[in-house]
């Protein structure tokens, strides 16, 4: 149980300090540019009041009560039930702990999750995004592929 939980406890500061160095060096709505070939990637500072892509603007309180709800329940389920896991699915769990804190964190100390990374070619820009957001899915990727090769195991009997 070490190995996963540490990983989240550094991804979990690595989000911190990124959130941070953005919130400090950004002016707020501001952006630099990284790869300005076709606009590609940029640091931004961006406050999301919502949920996933901003939707929900304004209900922070909201988004705060129900990720620590979610968080919790989501601990106990994986205290009673660690040794059942394989190991990708403990990795990706732990992931989901690290991208929900990282959230949590902002949420409750700053009013609102800082996002900061900025893809996209020129007009056409995905949301942006911070480091656990990334956790979070990159372990749905992760549990979809898991599910994936159960499904091609349980198949091959």
């Amino acid at each position: 149980m070490k190995k996963p939980l540490l990983i989240a406890a550094v991804l979990i500061i690595l989000d911190q300090i990124s959130k941070y160095l953005a919130d400090v060096f950004i002016p707020y709505g501001n952006f630099v540019k990284i790869i300005p070939l076709f606009d590609f990637f940029n640091l931004t500072h961006i406050k999301n009041t919502g949920a996933a892509f901003s939707m929900f603007q304004g209900r922070n309180f909201l988004f705060t009560v129900c990720i620590a709800v979610f968080l919790a329940a989501l601990a106990v389920w994986l205290y009673k039930n660690y040794l059942k896991l394989s190991s990708l699915q403990k990795y990706a769990f732990a992931l989901i702990l690290a991208g929900g804190t990282g959230n949590l964190i902002d949420r409750i100390f700053r009013g609102a999750v800082i996002d900061f990374l900025d893809f996209g070619i020129n007009a056409l820009r995905w949301p942006s995004f911070n480091v656990a957001d990334s956790c979070v899915c990159i372990a749905a990727g992760i549990i979809f592929a898991d599910i994936i090769k159960q499904l091609k195991t349980k198949n091959d009997k």
